[in-house]
């Protein structure tokens, strides 16, 4: 191990010099050849959550098709979660529910649905407890955190949407009516990119948000790509991130922020107090953006109104605004919506697997599309729990459509706000039923392992440094 990590430390122009040579080389000629075979090999065994996750489409199959795809990726998820998670079984015969039911894509709305609270309360899984590789947290906001498990297969079927995703970001037309060639952008990023974080690093907090970008970590050290994470022992020094960014930006670097609101919030305070401005990408042609996510919120928990806030970041950080967008998830599922890859900055689905809804709030029926109601998601590629979410966020859908503007097969979400606990009580209460001792042991067990890990960037109590 020290003689491998040895090998790793090198000069500043060997890290140069090894991003290069990578840069040079078709990376992601190589990454879709080897996704290919893994889809070919899928569809002849009818994995059909391995294909959609591996399309060779992705982004761009056709809505008709693509809903065929899903409802029976989730059916073949609801098979495994039906046999092997003897809780989730208990609720489907309650429910009088079981996979032969399942026969089409509205048929998916009958399969019955966990609330997200749920997973506060008990041990909800379908692997045997050795194959359990992480357990990430929840925010836990409005109370205790949720604590989910994943295994191998949970976290790889997000890998290859994320590694489709980023191959398949424009289809070929648009690459090609916008002058692009993505074999230079490619190169172009992976000599020049950046990945600055203002958030923990992974190995200390367990929360989704930070764990979402912790596979893409080593990978990117490997490569020689800069990793900053600006909350590193959860203490925040303005000052010396402020001079990183400056330094980085001599070089002309394409600078990837991921952060939560709040802490930029604190930063451009201290710039204001100093009275100092940065002037990243103005224009936008080197391609700097800011990932935003987590609330729109302060450090005080004031609410903060997103277009004001977005003006502040181009006036502090000039960053282009077409750049500066918004990030929506549910840590219970594999599940992201995002702006930044529509001109028109619709906030679409971007993971092709899950199928999503609205329920009255009041009655929990399945509403028309359109209608404000509480988000349902049906995740296929969570292997390790049910992942067929009812949240307590309030939103509005559009149906699965060809957006005319980026060309992408997706549907729109637009967050309203959140839900009262009181609205999924009674559904609640049927899943609180049948939970078992053992059920709550091994959710004590996940508490142990992460209670100090659990949080959102800071834990309750700590002031941010300045």
């Amino acid at each position: 191990m020290f003689v491998w990590r040895k090998v790793f430390v090198v000069s500043g122009e060997g890290k140069k010099a090894l991003r290069n040579v990578i840069a040079s080389l078709p990376v992601d000629l190589a990454l879709t050849k080897i996704l290919d075979v893994v889809y070919r090999y899928a569809y002849r065994k009818n994995d059909y959550i391995t294909q959609i996750c591996t399309h060779p489409k992705y982004g761009y199959v056709p809505p008709e098709e693509l809903k065929e795809l899903q409802w029976r990726a989730v059916k073949q998820a609801f098979i495994h979660h039906y046999n092997d998670c003897d809780i989730y079984r208990q609720r489907c015969l309650e429910e009088g529910i079981e996979p032969n039911d399942i026969r089409k894509y509205d048929d998916v709305m009958r399969i019955p649905q966990i609330p997200a609270e749920m997973f506060k309360k008990g041990g909800i899984i379908s692997i045997p407890r050795n194959r359990i590789m992480t357990v990430v947290t929840t925010s836990g906001t409005r109370g205790d955190p949720s604590y989910l498990p994943r295994d191998l297969s949970s976290m790889l079927g997000l890998a290859e949407e994320a590694i489709r995703l980023i191959i398949n970001v424009y289809e070929p037309a648009v690459m090609e009516k916008l002058g692009m060639n993505r074999r230079e952008i490619v190169k172009y990023a992976l000599s020049n990119w950046t990945f600055d974080l203002f958030t923990p690093r992974p190995d200390e907090t367990s929360t989704w948000l930070t764990q979402a970008i912790a596979p893409l970590v080593p990978i990117a050290k490997l490569v020689g790509i800069e990793v900053g994470f600006y909350l590193e022992g959860f203490e925040f020094d303005p000052k010396r991130v402020l001079e990183t960014i400056k330094e980085r930006n001599k070089d002309n670097k394409m600078m990837v922020f991921w952060a939560f609101h709040y802490i930029i919030n604190e930063m451009i305070k201290y710039m204001d107090k100093t009275g100092e401005r940065l002037e990243l990408d103005p224009t936008g042609s080197n391609i700097c953006v800011m990932a935003l996510g987590g609330g729109w919120k302060t450090l005080e928990g004031d609410k903060v109104d997103k277009e004001e806030f977005i003006d502040m970041i181009n006036e502090h950080f000039g960053i282009h605004k077409d750049f500066i967008f918004d990030l929506y998830g549910l840590g219970e599922t594999n599940f992201g919506a995002l702006e930044l890859l529509c001109p028109e900055k619709r906030m679409h689905t971007v993971l092709n697997a899950p199928i999503i809804a609205t329920r009255d709030p009041d009655t929990l029926e399945i509403q028309d599309y359109g209608e404000e109601g509480l988000l349902s998601i049906w995740d296929p590629t969570m292997n390790s729990y049910p992942a067929f979410v009812i949240s307590d966020d309030i939103v509005k859908i559009t149906d699965i459509y060809k957006c005319p503007a980026c060309g992408r097969t997706t549907q729109d979400v637009k967050f309203i706000g959140r839900a009262e606990k009181a609205e999924l009580r009674s559904c609640g209460l049927k899943t609180q039923q049948i939970l078992n001792d053992d059920s709550r042991e091994l959710l004590e067990k996940f508490k142990m392992e992460n209670v100090i890990k659990a949080g959102i960037g800071y834990r309750p109590g700590d002031e941010l440094k300045r």
